[in-house]
């Protein structure tokens, strides 16, 4: 009985024996560590949650500038329990678009099979939606001299009080240059005598500040009288 015992658990210790020795020199599968290129390539392929993101939030944004930055977790770390940190910046500005673009990064990256041995960091800009055109530049306005002395007549009040004279003489002549721009200048006033000495910084401010909508093919000079009688002070 002894011997057949001896027997049995001889012969089962040779059939177990390879087995045995299989699973002894099994090897596990290596994890790939996490590079920067590599969380680079993560977040390159990361379009279409971008994309789902700006329609979700019906976004005027046309680009998403994403970096992310992660870094060793308990170990064994990997992207699972590694401490990934991610901004989102969107021009223009959508706090709805960068949240849902936030979390949907974290949530990709996390699911990644890679170990995380050091500080690793990445960025991708994302072009969310065709960048906005450029208005057309309004239609071009013939230059009318009409106009411009429209202008200087309107500015005719604030032209007098400038001058702070004591009622002489009734009217002063400004020499005005229109510029290619239709931006007006003063070029030079026939100032009285007795005008205050800032006077002539005022006018020169006052008639800078006008602009006509047509402009000519080149500057044009003119003369605008003034009438000092008719201040309203």
């Amino acid at each position: 009985m002894h011997q057949a015992l001896t027997f049995a658990l001889g012969v089962a210790i040779v059939f177990a024996s390879p087995s045995l020795t299989r699973a002894q020199t099994r090897h596990s599968h290596p994890v790939a560590e996490l590079t920067d290129g590599a969380l680079r390539g993560m977040l390159g392929s990361q379009q279409r949650a971008v994309s789902s993101c700006a329609s979700r939030a019906d976004t005027r944004a046309f680009v998403a500038d994403v970096r992310a930055t992660v870094r060793p977790g308990a170990r064994p770390s990997t992207l699972y329990n590694a401490r990934i940190a991610v901004s989102v910046r969107s021009r223009p500005r959508d706090g709805e678009l960068e949240g849902c673009v936030r979390r949907a990064v974290v949530d990709a990256l996390r699911h990644q099979g890679y170990a995380v041995g050091r500080s690793v960091r990445a960025r991708r800009t994302f072009r969310v939606a065709g960048r906005p055109e450029r208005p057309e530049p309004p239609p071009a306005v013939a230059y009318s001299e009409r106009e411009v002395r429209g202008l200087l007549q309107r500015a005719n009040p604030r032209l007098s009080r400038c001058l702070g004279i004591a009622g002489v003489p009734e009217r002063v002549n400004l020499h005005i240059v229109v510029d290619r721009r239709g931006q007006l200048s003063l070029q030079n006033a026939a100032l009285p005598p007795g005008a205050s000495g800032r006077a002539l910084g005022c006018l020169s401010q006052t008639v800078s500040g006008l602009r006509a909508r047509g402009r000519p093919g080149r500057r044009v000079r003119l003369t605008h009288a003034v009438s000092v009688a008719s201040r309203s002070w």
